[in-house]
């Protein structure tokens, strides 16, 4: 029959390691994302469960804990959520 001609076949591409790609860029972002979301349901779950069982004190430290993973995470929300 008939042989595919691959023009690029054999080709060597040379990357520097300082050059971010644009897929490492948003691969960095999902992880972030990620992250984000499933400690904030974590934390959403064990406030609730502070809130029904009536521990004030253990409320008190999970709500701290929730509000430096905002901040924590906040430039990442504040970057890419108007983006």
């Amino acid at each position: 029959m008939y042989e595919k001609q691959y023009p690029h076949e054999g080709m060597i591409v040379f990357v520097k390691k300082e050059e971010p790609n644009g897929y490492e860029h948003v691969a960095q972002l999902i992880i972030e994302q990620s992250l984000f979301q499933y400690e904030k349901k974590k934390l959403m779950e064990q406030i609730d469960e502070a809130l029904i069982a009536g521990n004030k004190s253990l409320f008190l430290e999970l709500s701290s804990q929730y509000n430096k993973l905002l901040e924590k995470y906040g430039y990442w929300r504040n970057k890419h959520e108007n983006a």
